[in-house]
C-alpha cells in the first residue's frame, strides 16, 4: 500500500521505509546500528516522536524474542 506521505512527491512511490524517532540524532544512530541507509529526516506533528527517519529500501528491526532461550 502506498504511503500517503509520498503523495507530495508527484505520486511516485519510493522504495523507502519509515521509523519514528525523537530527533535526527536517533535516526543517525538507527542507521549506524542496523546498517541502514538514511535518506532523509522528516518532521512530524507528534510532540514526542518529532521526526520520521526515512531509510532506503525495506527495513525491519531484528526480532530479539526469537533468540531468547525459553
Amino acid at each position: 500500500m502506498p504511503d500517503p506521505r509520498d503523495s507530495d512527491r508527484g505520486g511516485e512511490e519510493e522504495n523507502v521505509s519509515r521509523h519514528a524517532a525523537t530527533d535526527e540524532e536517533k535516526c543517525e544512530e538507527m542507521a549506524e546500528k542496523y546498517d541502514w541507509d538514511l535518506v532523509r529526516v522528516e518532521p512530524t506533528e507528534d510532540p514526542i516522536l518529532q521526526v520520521d527517519c526515512v531509510f532506503e529500501g525495506e527495513t525491519e528491526f531484528p526480532n530479539y524474542h526469537d533468540k531468547q532461550d525459553r
